[in-house]
């Protein structure tokens, strides 16, 4: 009975978490979504089987959150919850049985920052996909913090507030004794570290309240959704190039008619190089259009792909070549060209471009607020599943590097968001729709600090960790000099 309440309860977690996100956006689920599944691992569950509840529960979550991969995907990104199930089952196996020693008091913030340890080393691997605090994505009178903390920030104190909400559970039946426990949970400890919790989330509510949004200078920006992809549109290279300027140039006309000054196209709209093919046609239509024009484009050659982006001036000038930092390697991406971070000179001030994927990590926005970019473009091409998360990972590279983001994607997720991370305009459709998303953004002064100090709270929670697992090695040291 205990196996299966635990297993239930883990499997709880999945579903909660997975409600709290996008499309579901039921986001105040996810500052207690994770209770059921830490209850079952720290009591409910057999002892030797404690380890279930992370991987039943982070295993179902990321089984409802990430969807289906495309079909020429890696397998073990197909089998990514049976990955992190696996993973978390053995990584888990010890952990009842190390608070057993401590006596849980310790728990909740030895968890949370164990938790933003993991999410901190995984990002080379699955980027940030699923960190907590993207459910609040729509909440930007709660997030305006992450300017100082970052996403780690956020996510630190979510899971401070699930463990301290469990730990008070796990006391209250310690004292009911409704399982056996070698050692009890103090309701004291249980009890402190819940004030603690509640009352910095306070604090992160108040300051974000209060947190200054005096709009700059705005710059006017549309983002492109031609309704269609460039396989759609015929067999042959300059066929389908052909094509998609067409539909492109016409929307861009349609931007402009609304005051646009930077248009975004998306990610590899074209099969060759502007410079070489398309460097006249393009130049008229900046000239035409009076437009900042950001044009994606994807050359294969015997080396790879340039999946590149370029900005067409309103002169006619095509300047600030960037090729993507993080090309999708599990879909068999690759980008040839990489490591450069050019911003573009404009009368509203710089601007910069990261492509898709790139998106999806600290680093790259990062490189480009460094530089001085208060705008970023986003050219992406996203898959269905993911159509309706993606986009929203723009409200907080928006938030950490002090820029707005406009995001271009084919049919599926384009979006444009302010530096305050508020979605000025979106068009989110998975199933595929065409529209031109035209806004006001405004453009701030400074860079955050979370741009300057990168991403601080993953490295003091790291030096937490490694300071913790110094001292249980040096225990068992201690222990036999002092029965010596």
């Amino acid at each position: 009975m205990r196996l299966a309440l635990g297993c239930a309860l883990a499997a709880l977690t999945g579903v909660l978490a997975t409600l709290s996100f996008a499309p579901y956006d039921a986001w105040w689920l996810v500052w207690f979504a994770f209770v059921p599944m830490i209850v079952a691992q720290y009591r409910v569950l057999p002892a030797r089987w404690s380890s279930l509840g992370p991987a039943i529960g982070v295993g179902g979550f990321v089984f409802g959150y990430v969807g289906a991969f495309p079909a020429h995907a890696a397998w073990y990104m197909k089998a990514l919850p049976l990955v992190f199930f696996a993973l978390l089952f053995a990584s888990a196996r010890g952990g009842r049985a190390r608070q057993d020693r401590v006596g849980y008091r310790w728990l909740p913030i030895s968890a949370a920052t164990s938790w933003v340890v993991a999410e901190f080393v995984r990002i080379p691997f699955i980027a940030t996909w699923g960190y907590f605090g993207y459910a609040l994505y729509r909440q930007s009178w709660l997030i305006q913090p992450v300017r100082v903390f970052g996403i780690f920030g956020l996510d630190l104190l979510i899971a401070l507030v699930n463990y301290a909400l469990a730990l008070v559970i796990v006391a209250a039946l310690d004292q009911r004794r409704r399982f056996e426990a070698p050692v009890r949970a103090e309701p004291r400890h249980a009890l402190a570290w819940c004030a603690i919790a509640v009352g910095a989330t306070a604090v992160w509510a108040c300051a974000s309240l209060v947190w200054p949004r005096g709009d700059g200078p705005t710059v006017r920006v549309a983002a492109l959704q031609p309704g269609v992809r460039p396989f759609q549109l015929g067999q042959a290279s300059e066929e389908r190039d052909r094509h998609m300027l067409e539909r492109l140039s016409a929307q861009t006309r349609i931007a402009a008619r609304r005051a646009a000054e930077v248009v975004v196209w998306p990610e590899a709209a074209l099969s060759m190089d502007p410079v070489l093919a398309y460097r006249a046609e393009l130049g008229d239509l900046a000239r035409e259009t009076r437009a900042y024009l950001v044009v994606g484009y994807g050359v294969f050659g015997p080396a790879g792909q340039r999946n590149e982006v370029v900005t067409v001036t309103p002169s006619g000038e095509i300047v600030g070549r960037y090729g993507k930092n993080h090309p999708v390697s599990f879909l068999g991406g690759s980008s040839i060209w990489r490591g450069v971070y050019p911003t573009v000179e404009t009368p509203f001030g710089k601007m910069g471009s990261v492509i898709c994927y790139d998106m999806d990590f600290t680093d790259t926005p990062r490189e480009l607020a460094l530089r001085g970019a208060k705008l970023v473009a986003v050219p992406s091409a996203d898959w269905r599943a993911i159509a309706s998360k993606h986009y929203t990972f723009a409200v907080f590279r928006a938030l950490e590097t002090g820029a707005a983001f406009v995001k271009s994607e084919y049919s599926r997720d384009s979006a444009i968001v302010d530096p305050y991370g508020r979605i000025v305009a979106s068009a989110v459709t998975p199933n595929g729709s065409e529209d031109v998303l035209v806004g006001d953004v405004s453009l701030r002064s400074g860079v955050p600090l979370a741009a300057r100090w990168g991403d601080w709270v993953a490295w003091l929670c790291l030096l937490a960790v490694a300071v913790r697992a110094i001292r249980t090695l040096a225990r068992p040291s201690q222990l036999s000099c002092s029965r010596a």
